[in-house]
């Protein structure tokens, strides 16, 4: 009976320790959660629409502002072309001659007309005014007048005939001799001395220096944002040229039906004659824009995980509430936010310490 007593109050000994076990358990855990309850100060920032700006980059090609293709009207060979392609040229240098004996020959020809022309008509017109003299005085008919008046106008007439000729044999004695027609360099040559040269067959091609354009494609949605001459900012890494100015000279009014792209032409003024700007070289060219009044958020404010950004917002509970965000373009301090944050919703401006989802906060 003893024993039972003793096993009973044994029992009810360790049933009182477990109790008092999971008191002090409870009391643990509820004061720990009050601790976790605990509302973290942060700083809060509401989400406002402002003005800001865009930049936008496009890709292009350096080309000579002025090129001509050197040709001629005759038919001849090329007794002259002594110049290689990347030579430096002056302004009227010979710099091709084409063989001219077969028009210097017509050249003789027609002067020797026009000496003889020219002889006669001064004999018709002796004779011209010494009959109208007598007529006047009725000692001359009226028949030998008109006949003297026709020899005189046919011989007036042969003359300026023989001087059309003597033009044109001599314009095309001018395109026999091709000259520099300004400070440049050869980038092309398509014959070499002994070709036979034809009528608007290009023989060299000249730029002219220090006179530089860029030609860049525009896409169809960004077009509008050139008009002629405004100002861009032009960079060519290759001639070691950053932040260069350029001018916006021309805007090709109609675009390829294919790719909707437009051609836009920007000159480049005040070059140095050792800018190193070639044709043919790798530009871009930098333009800002006001844009529409958009969402900017601090870049404390961001978080990342792995590819993905986000921001805390708020709310109602004083909750802070993880949302992932979409951003566009950076200035400074400061980003803008395209996508998944709305005018007048709060956010956490920096997240300076761990911040977990449901996190009651206080605010700043």
């Amino acid at each position: 009976m003893k024993n039972r007593i003793m096993n009973i109050s044994g029992r009810l000994l360790s049933a009182l320790v477990v109790l008092a076990l999971v008191g002090v358990a409870c009391s643990s855990s509820e004061e720990s959660g009050v601790q976790q309850e605990q509302p973290i100060s942060v700083a809060i920032q509401t989400a406002d629409l402002v003005q800001g700006t865009a930049s936008h980059r496009f890709s292009g090609t350096v080309t000579s502002d002025r090129t001509v293709n050197l040709s001629t009207k005759v038919m001849g060979a090329i007794t002259q072309l002594d110049v290689e392609e990347g030579d430096y040229v002056k302004r009227g240098s010979v710099l091709v001659r084409i063989k001219d004996d077969n028009l210097q020959a017509q050249k003789n020809q027609v002067e020797s007309s026009m000496l003889e022309a020219k002889a006669a008509l001064k004999n018709v017109e002796t004779n011209y005014h010494r009959l109208q003299a007598l007529y006047e005085q009725e000692s001359a008919t009226k028949k030998e007048l008109d006949d003297i008046s026709t020899q005189y106008e046919m011989a007036k007439a042969k003359v300026k005939t023989l001087e059309s000729k003597l033009r044109e044999i001599e314009d095309m004695l001018d395109y026999t001799v091709l000259s520099a027609p300004f400070n440049g360099y050869v980038v092309s040559k398509m014959a070499s001395e002994g070709d036979m040269a034809g009528p608007g067959q290009p023989i060299i091609t000249l730029e002219q220096e220090n006179m530089m354009k860029l030609r860049i494609t525009v896409p169809e949605s960004e077009i509008s944002l050139f008009s002629l001459n405004d100002t861009v900012k032009v960079d060519v890494k290759a001639a070691g040229y950053q932040d260069g100015t350029g001018i916006v000279s021309n805007i090709n009014q109609s675009g390829n039906r294919g790719s909707r792209q437009f051609s836009v032409e920007i000159r480049l003024p005040g070059l140095e004659k050792d800018s190193g700007m070639k044709s043919g070289m790798f530009a871009e060219v930098g333009l800002i824009t006001t844009e529409d009044r958009a969402i900017v958020v601090p870049r404390s404010a961001i978080v990342e995980r792995g590819q993905l950004t986000g921001l805390y917002t708020l709310n109602d509970d004083s909750e802070v509430v993880l949302r992932w965000v979409r951003l566009g373009d950076a200035s400074g301090d400061n980003v803008e936010v395209l996508s998944g944050l709305s005018e007048g919703e709060s956010f956490v401006a920096s997240v300076d310490q761990r911040l977990r989802e449901g996190q009651k906060v206080s605010t700043q």
